[in-house]
C-alpha cells in the first residue's frame, strides 16, 4: 500500500493530525452513545463493547503519538490501521445489529471513522493511496449487509454502495491532494528563508571578501580581479535572483547551462519542454545544477565541440533530461579524480530520489538523468 519509508510530517501536517486525534475521541464518543441506546436493536452488545475499547486504544495510541512522536502517525502500519478499524467498523455494524439495520436511516458505528482513515493516508502517502483507501469502504458496506441478514439486493442496493466507495476515494484524493500543496508551499516557504539566512551571512563574509580581493588586486592581478568579479557576480546571480520555483524549469536549467558554458567558445544546444512540471523549488534547482554541472564538465573534459541538452517533463510532472556532446569520451567503470560527476551529478539527483545513467565512447558522451527512480 505505501513505500517503506513515510515522509516527514511537515508543520501543517502535524496540525492536522492533531485534528484528527480529536476526530477519533469524537467518533468514539459517537460510538459509545449509539450503542447505549440502541436497545432491543443491538443483537450482539459483547461484539459493539469490544468494538468500543479497540477504538479506545487507537484513539489513545494516536493521541499518544502526536504529542510525542507524530512521525508514526504516517507509517504503514499506523495507516493500516486506521483504515482496518474503518473497514472493521462498517462490516460490524452490519453484525451487531439486529436485521433490518442496513440501507436504512440510522446511526452508524463507523460513523466518520471512514473520513479519518483516508485522511490519515492522504497526510502520509499522497491522494493515490488515499483514494485506493477509499475505495475500499463499498465492499465492506456488502460484507456488512450480508452479516445483518440483508439478502434481497436490487440495483439501487449496489448503486448506494458504488457511491459509497467513490466517495471515500473522492475525499481520499481531496485529503492527499491538500495535504501534497500544504507540504510543497511550506517547502518552497522554507528554502526561501533559507536563502535568505545564507544571503546575509553571504553579504557579510564571502562577498565583502571577493570585493576586498577584487579592488586590491585590480592594479598588478588583472585576471584574479577578472575572476572575483566574475564570482561576485555568481554569488549575487544565487542569492538574490529569483527562487527557482518562480523562473520555472526551462528559465533555470538554461541559467544553470549559461552559466557552467561561461566565455567557452562551443555550440551549446538547449531545448526544454515545461509542460506541467510538478517539481519543487528544490528539486529543479538540483537538476538545473545537475545539467549544468554535466555541460561544465564536457566543455573542460571532453574537448567536444558541439552539446546538445534537453529536458522534457513526462505525464506524472517528474522531469527527463539529457546532456549529449560528441567529445572523445571516457571510460564510465574507471576510478575518477575529482567530484564533478559523482558528488555534483549523480550524489545530487539521488538525494531527491532520481537516479542518472551514463553511457560513453569514441562518439562521445551521454549523461542522462530522472527526477524520479
Amino acid at each position: 500500500m505505501s513505500p517503506a519509508i513515510a515522509p516527514r510530517v511537515f508543520p501543517t501536517g502535524k496540525t492536522i493530525l492533531q485534528v484528527l486525534a480529536v476526530a477519533r475521541w469524537g467518533c468514539w464518543a459517537w460510538m459509545v452513545g449509539i450503542i447505549a441506546f440502541s436497545g432491543d436493536a443491538l443483537r450482539r452488545p459483547v461484539s459493539a463493547w469490544m468494538a468500543v475499547a479497540v477504538t479506545f486504544v487507537v484513539a489513545a495510541g494516536a493521541t499518544l503519538a502526536v504529542r510525542t512522536r507524530p512521525e508514526q502517525l504516517v507509517t504503514a502500519p499506523r495507516v493500516l490501521c486506521d483504515v482496518a478499524v474503518a473497514v472493521g467498523l462498517t462490516v460490524l455494524d452490519g453484525y451487531v445489529f439486529a436485521p433490518g439495520h442496513v440501507f436504512v436511516t440510522s446511526q452508524n458505528l463507523a460513523v466518520e471513522w471512514t473520513l479519518i482513515a483516508v485522511a490519515s493516508a492522504g497526510v502520509a502517502y499522497g491522494p493515490v493511496v488515499a483514494a485506493l483507501a477509499g475505495l475500499t469502504f463499498g465492499p465492506a458496506r456488502w460484507i456488512g449487509a450480508v452479516l445483518n441478514g440483508f439478502d434481497h439486493f436490487a440495483p439501487k442496493h449496489f448503486v448506494s454502495m458504488a457511491a459509497t466507495s467513490l466517495f471515500y476515494a473522492a475525499c481520499g484524493a481531496v485529503f492527499g491532494w491538500l495535504a501534497r500543496m500544504l507540504r510543497r508551499a511550506e517547502t518552497e516557504i522554507s528554502d526561501t528563508r533559507a536563502r535568505e539566512e545564507m544571503a546575509r551571512v553571504m553579504h557579510d563574509t564571502v562577498l565583502q571578501t571577493l570585493a576586498l580581493v577584487e579592488q586590491r588586486s585590480r592594479e598588478f592581478d588583472p585576471e584574479l580581479a577578472a575572476v572575483a568579479r566574475e564570482a561576485d557576480r555568481d554569488v549575487r546571480r544565487y542569492l538574490f535572483g529569483p527562487p527557482p520555483s518562480a523562473r520555472g524549469l526551462a528559465a533555470t536549467v538554461s541559467a544553470a547551462v549559461e552559466q557552467a558554458r561561461g566565455d567557452a567558445d562551443i555550440d551549446v544546444t538547449v531545448n526544454v519542454i515545461d509542460d506541467g512540471c510538478r517539481l519543487e523549488a528544490r528539486s529543479i534547482d538540483a537538476v538545473a545544477r545537475a545539467i549544468g554541472q554535466a555541460v561544465a564538465n564536457a566543455i573542460e573534459h571532453a574537448e567536444a565541440e558541439r552539446i546538445v541538452v534537453f529536458a522534457e517533463t513526462d505525464d506524472d510532472g517528474q522531469v527527463f533530461g539529457s546532456v549529449r556532446d560528441d567529445g572523445r569520451g571516457f571510460d564510465v567503470d574507471a576510478p575518477r579524480d575529482g567530484n564533478g560527476l559523482d558528488e555534483s551529478i549523480v550524489a545530487r539527483i539521488e538525494a531527491i530520489g532520481g537516479r542518472v545513467a551514463v553511457s560513453s565512447g569514441s562518439g562521445g558522451t551521454e549523461v542522462k538523468l530522472w527526477s524520479r527512480s
